[in-house]
C-alpha cells in the first residue's frame, strides 16, 4: 500500500489532519497515512510513529528543555520515511519543526505539501524562501495569504479555513447544561489556558486568581475548564493547588464554550473557535522572558489574537506578558459582565471575521489538491 507521511505537531493541527485524512480516504481509500499526531489522527487510522503531545512546546527556552525528545521525533520521521518509501509528505503548521524536516525530506526526493502554512505575514518573513525551495504545493487557509505566496513564485491554493463549517454545538444549550449538571441561572465563564502543558501551567493560575477576584461582585458566574483528556489530571491538580472549584469538561470543548457567557482564552486556535461560537472573550498569553524578547524582535505585527489580526481591528481585548496580571484580567472581564453594550458590540464585530473567512469545506478542497498530486506519482511508481 502507498504511504503518505503527515506531521501535525499540536492538538489543533491533530484535528485538522484527521479531517484531511478522512477526506483523502473518501477519494483514495488505498493509501496509508503515517506520521506525528494525536488521538484524532489515530482514530482516522493514521499509524502514529511519534506522539505529538511530547513535542508540542512554545518558546525558545521551552524548546531547549525538550530538545532530546524533538530530535528523537525528527530522526524517527526521517528514518521511517526513508525505509517505508513514503510517496508524499503533508506537513501541517508547526513551522520550526516542519521547515527543518522539509529540508531532509526534500533531500530524500519526497514531494512536499504544506497545509496551514507558517504565518509569514506576522513574523519571520524570510521563511518563504525555504518554503519555495522545498515544497511542491502550499495550501493556505486565509485568502490574503494566496497573493503573498504567488508573488514569491510558489504554487499555492486557497482552500478555506478548516474551522469555518465545523465549529458548532452538537446539542441544544439546555441539553448540554443538563449533561454537565450546570444550573440554568448562572453565567458560565470558560477558561481555556492552552492546549499544551506548558501553556496550562503558565496561564491557569492567573485565570483562577482573576475569577476569584470577580466572584464577590459577580455571584452568578460559574467557571468551567474545557480540556483534552490528556490534560484532565494535570488541570485537576492545579485546581487543588489553588483550592478552586471549577467544572472540568473533557473532550467537549465546542459544547463547553458554546454554552458560555464569556471566555478567557490563551492565544491560539481556541480564540478563533470561541469567536465562531459567538462567545465574547479576553485573549491572554505569556511566555518566558527570553522567549518574549526574541519574539519582540521578530514580530512584524502588534496584535497576537488571530481574530484581531485577520480583521485588522482590536475586536477582542488582549493581555500579554507583563500586562497579564490577575487584577487587570479580573477588571477587564468584569467590564464585559457588567457592560451589555460592550458585550454586544464584540459579538456584532465577530460578523466581520466570519465574512473574511468565508464559507468552504477546507478539508475536502485540500484533499482534492493532494489527490491530484499523488495521481501522477502513483503512475510513475
Amino acid at each position: 500500500m502507498k504511504k503518505i507521511l503527515i506531521v501535525a505537531g499540536e492538538p489543533s493541527a491533530d484535528r485538522h489532519a484527521a479531517a484531511l485524512v478522512k477526506a483523502v480516504h473518501s477519494k483514495v481509500p488505498d493509501v496509508e497515512f503515517i506520521g506525528i499526531g494525536g488521538p484524532m489522527m489515530k482514530q482516522e487510522g493514521v499509524r502514529i510513529i511519534f506522539d505529538a503531545n511530547k513535542i508540542a512546546v512554545v518558546g525558545i527556552s521551552e524548546v531547549v528543555r525538550h530538545l532530546g525528545m524533538i530530535k528523537d521525533a525528527f530522526n524517527r520521521v526521517i528514518r521511517t520515511s526513508r525505509d517505508e518509501r513514503v510517496l508524499l509528505a503533508v506537513l501541517i503548521d508547526f513551522p520550526d519543526f516542519n521547515l527543518r524536516l522539509a529540508k531532509k525530506l526534500n533531500n530524500l526526493g519526497i514531494p512536499l505539501v504544506y497545509y496551514i502554512s507558517p504565518q509569514i505575514w506576522a513574523w519571520r518573513k524570510g521563511r518563504i524562501n525555504k518554503i519555495k525551495r522545498y515544497f511542491k504545493k502550499v495550501l493556505v487557509i486565509f485568502k490574503f495569504e494566496e497573493s503573498l505566496y504567488r508573488a514569491a513564485g510558489i504554487d499555492v491554493k486557497f482552500v478555506g479555513h478548516p474551522l469555518t463549517n465545523h465549529v458548532n454545538l452538537t446539542a441544544a444549550p439546555e441539553e448540554i447544561r443538563k449533561k454537565y449538571d450546570i444550573p440554568g441561572n448562572v453565567k458560565v465563564i470558560a477558561m481555556l489556558p492552552g492546549s499544551r502543558s506548558s501553556e496550562i501551567k503558565r496561564h491557569l493560575g492567573i485565570m483562577i486568581m482573576a475569577v476569584k477576584l470577580l466572584k464577590p461582585s459577580n455571584s452568578d458566574i460559574y467557571p468551567i475548564i474545557p480540556v483534552l483528556s490528556t490534560h484532565a489530571e494535570f488541570v485537576q491538580n492545579i485546581l487543588k493547588e489553588y483550592r478552586f472549584d471549577a467544572k472540568i469538561i473533557v473532550d467537549d470543548t465546542y459544547n463547553a464554550v458554546g454554552i458560555s457567557y464569556f471566555a478567557i482564552v490563551a492565544s491560539g486556535t481556541a480564540t478563533l473557535e470561541t469567536a465562531l461560537l459567538d462567545v465574547p472573550m479576553v485573549i491572554i498569553y505569556k511566555v518566558s522572558f527570553f522567549s518574549h524578547m526574541v519574539a519582540k524582535l521578530l514580530l512584524s505585527i502588534t496584535r497576537i489574537g488571530i481574530v484581531n489580526i485577520i480583521t485588522d481591528e482590536d475586536i477582542v481585548p488582549e493581555l500579554v506578558q507583563s500586562d497579564l496580571k490577575p487584577k487587570k484580567l479580573a477588571k477587564l472581564v468584569g467590564k464585559y459582565l457588567k457592560n451589555e453594550e460592550a458585550y454586544n458590540k464584540m459579538k456584532h464585530d465577530y460578523l466581520k471575521l466570519k465574512s473574511i473567512l468565508g464559507d468552504s469545506e477546507a478539508s475536502h478542497a485540500a484533499a482534492e489538491e493532494i489527490v491530484n498530486i499523488i495521481a501522477p506519482i502513483n503512475e510513475v511508481q
